[in-house]
């Protein structure tokens, strides 16, 4: 019995106190706890957005990076196999013009030789 009673008296406590109004005091300290709180949670906020914000733009700086020196690397394999393909077409056309240059040469000499061959011939 006595622990029904004491039951009944803590809800008759507790159902007292619901029914008091709340005074404009009573709201003003509400909002400006709620307005702390919220202050206080938009800080927090704004603070892990920066530090999200931070890392993604450093992962998206290293990605470019990362590919910036790819492409780089790319583009020098690329330039040193244009280089190649020009020398290996370049080479065998400079020692064919430079044959061309030798043979002509030749054929002079060979053509003095045979003049020189015909003046000799003939003035013994």
């Amino acid at each position: 019995m006595r622990y029904i009673t004491g039951i009944i008296m803590l809800f008759t406590i507790i159902a007292s106190t619901a029914h008091s109004d709340l005074t404009p005091t009573d709201l003003e300290k509400i909002r400006e706890i709620v307005k702390e709180a919220v202050t206080e949670s938009e800080k927090r906020t704004r603070e892990y957005v920066d530090i999200k914000f931070d890392s993604f733009e450093k992962t998206v700086n290293e990605r470019f990076n990362s590919v910036d020196k790819r492409m780089t690397h790319q583009a020098n394999i690329t330039y040193g196999l244009m280089a190649l393909v020009a020398i290996a077409i370049g080479f065998p056309a400079w020692r064919s013009q430079k044959d061309r240059s030798l043979e002509r040469k030749i054929e002079a000499l060979t053509q003095e030789i045979e003049k020189l061959k015909k003046q000799r011939i003939q003035s013994p």
